[in-house]
């Protein structure tokens, strides 16, 4: 249990900082999109016998690289429309294939109960590798936001913080899909985030609300869970959507 209550912390501590960049930098759509590569990463993960974390880093690795190098020819959302429909296309003729191998229910729902220690050392390389990474460019990140050709001409490395960025993303959903789960990762990165937004003034705030958020939520589904015998994820995601509207009362009676 403590395992568990220690995961779910390592998650918020990790999907709420990058769940405020990605509201940052309008990248929304690629958790969605990341959510359907999943899937494949999973299928390959159960025919190759391979660790979940391997297969999912490298297909994080090929999506992130796949997006970054398409966005500008045919614009981004459209972009990671087209390659997480690709994976999630590959994902399903390989559960088609290989029935008694794939666990599809799992990968879409998540199993938190399956949590080990090997899990919890993952997540926490990839909270260090999260955090660092804000740390060193968090002036920068708010340059690129504000106005993106500024930064290029007071030469930020643009280009190598929005791809680190990407695949940083794209790692932490990976290694985090068999314990939320496809269908219900993006709704727990993005809306602790959206909250911190309504009630923060100012990014570091929003950050440092986010992280509230999403612990006090990732906490109090799991109690809420283990009391009625129901799955996790879903109870988070209502956790989260009732702060939400906590937030939004607060933010229309400020106004």
């Amino acid at each position: 249990m403590l395992t568990i209550i220690l995961v779910s912390i390592l998650i918020a501590l990790i999907f709420a900082p990058l769940g405020c960049l990605a509201l940052w930098k309008k990248y929304i759509y690629f958790g969605d999109g990341l959510a359907h590569a999943a899937i494949l990463a999973g299928s390959i993960s159960a025919i190759l016998d391979l660790s979940l974390v391997y297969s999912g880093i490298i297909t994080a690795i090929i999506f992130a690289s796949l997006v970054f190098k398409f966005k500008n020819i045919s614009g981004t959302n459209a972009t990671i429309n087209l390659i997480s429909s690709l994976m999630l296309s590959g994902a399903l003729i390989l559960a088609i294939v290989n029935p008694s191998r794939i666990n599809i229910n799992q990968l879409l729902f998540g199993d938190i109960i399956s949590v080990s220690n090997y899990d919890l050392i993952t997540l926490g390389c990839v909270l260090i590798m999260v955090y660092s990474f804000i740390i060193i460019y968090y002036k920068h990140i708010l340059l690129i936001v504000l106005d993106r050709d500024i930064a290029c001409v007071k030469k930020i490395p643009v280009n190598f913080i929005e791809l680190s960025f990407l695949i940083l993303l794209s790692i932490s959903v990976f290694t985090t899909i068999k314990i939320v789960g496809s269908l219900l990762v993006t709704s727990i990165l993005i809306i602790p985030a959206m909250s911190a937004r309504l009630v923060s003034n100012t990014p570091l705030q929003m950050i440092t609300i986010s992280i509230i958020f999403a612990g006090a939520s990732n906490l109090g589904g799991l109690y809420i869970s283990y009391l009625k015998d129901i799955p996790v994820a879903p109870v988070i995601i209502i956790v989260e959507s009732i702060i939400y509207l906590c937030c939004y009362l607060i933010s229309m009676r400020r106004k």
